[in-house]
């Protein structure tokens, strides 16, 4: 019998719960641990275009969404596709044989959950500070939850194990390559860098927002780093204190420049920050489910440094808060950062090989 690990990661939807599973994944190889990972996800556009981007082979089910809570045709297309994703799930199962299945949750768990009768080991990983429907679902199926936070509001305090979210390496470096690396030219500017981040969705709102504020004079000091508004390779300045940057899945020049950070608040983001002791300007994108970035926000001031902003709140309190979180600054060396991330991913690793049809033995955390 071989020894390695046959773990299936199901992570669709949003970068949200896909970013966790390959930071899990490459930290797995990085550390030349004895497992083999595949990779599930739904559909969506959005979906291939992030596994894409971060060069990771997948396989897709034919699911694009929750059949619940559609009404009319979109659900009965749903349900159409629910179906057949159950039938590959199942497929897939028997030709990859896993001896666990991880889910990130999202609407793609909830096949899973309900295919808990294949009597293959499963654990749900809940990102956010609020339990999702699906995890919810995975919790009444009796399918053990680990989460990202200390809290996880909807589920009972005795049902979950904290271990916390997985999140990139980062390898900060001097400020003159960081700034080359990203396309700049000529000497780094001797200015407050803020790194501008908007997730996968209800992103473009937020850029518009800061590209104002920007304008604002008591912040002409700043450069703010719209972190996904260039298509093309480089720096592209928009104003005298604004950039657009390309999309990037290594944000080690950007964290080597950044000061201080504006952003959603997506679990994964916010751990980032929290690793990476980046202080942060946390705007929660109002169409979360249940409100869930603000909690997640909530969390972060706990265990960071930074100020909520609400977009129903007005531009001058953002520009206060940009102010009061720059003055902050962030205090991190490479090596406290690693062993933090290390120590995430070890807990999540052992949880994995606890629930496992191997379970036994686990690494010690750094």
């Amino acid at each position: 019998m071989s020894n390695t690990l046959k773990i299936m990661f199901v992570a669709g939807g949003t970068g949200g719960h896909i970013l966790p599973a390959v930071s899990l994944g490459d930290w797995i190889r990085e550390n030349n641990l004895p497992a083999e990972v595949g990779y599930l996800c739904g559909s969506r556009e959005l979906e291939r275009k992030i596994y894409k981007a971060l060069h990771v082979d997948h396989a897709i089910l034919p699911l694009s969404g929750s059949p619940f809570g559609v009404k009319g045709v979109r659900s009965i297309l749903r349900w159409k596709e629910f179906i057949f994703s159950l039938v590959k799930a199942h497929k897939l199962i028997k030709e990859f044989k896993p001896n666990v299945i991880v889910l990130f949750g999202g609407y793609l768990s909830v096949p899973f959950a309900l295919l808990s009768f294949l009597n293959v080991p499963m654990i749900a990983h809940e990102q956010n500070a609020i339990a999702g429907k699906a995890t919810r679902l995975c919790s009444k199926r009796r399918i053990p939850i680990i989460t990202g936070w200390n809290e996880c509001l909807c589920l009972d305090k005795k049902s979950f194990m904290p271990v916390g979210v997985p999140v990139r390496r980062i390898n900060l470096m001097d400020r003159q390559k960081a700034w080359e690396l990203l396309g700049g030219k000529g000497i780094v500017p001797s200015k407050i860098f803020a790194l501008v981040m908007g997730g996968s969705i209800g992103g473009k709102p937020l850029m518009q927002t800061i590209t104002e504020v920007a304008k604002h004079d008591s912040l002409k000091d700043h450069i703010f780093m719209l972190v996904g508004t260039n298509e093309k390779s480089g720096v592209q300045w928009l104003s005298s204190n604004a950039v657009a940057i390309p999309p990037s899945w290594d944000l080690s020049a950007h964290f080597s420049l950044a000061h201080y950070a504006v952003t959603r608040c997506g679990a994964s983001t916010l751990s980032e920050l929290i690793c990476y002791d980046v202080p942060g300007v946390l705007i929660p994108w109002e169409g979360a489910s249940d409100d869930h970035q603000l909690a997640n926000a909530k969390l972060f001031l706990r265990s960071g440094k930074g100020r909520i902003w609400r977009e129903s709140e007005n531009i001058e309190l953002l520009e206060a808060a940009l102010l009061e979180v720059s003055d902050m600054r962030k205090l991190c060396n490479n090596g406290g950062c690693d062993i933090k991330r290390n120590d995430i991913c070890a807990r999540f690793w052992n949880a994995i090989l606890s629930f496992s049809t191997k379970g036994e033995g686990s690494i010690e955390c750094a």
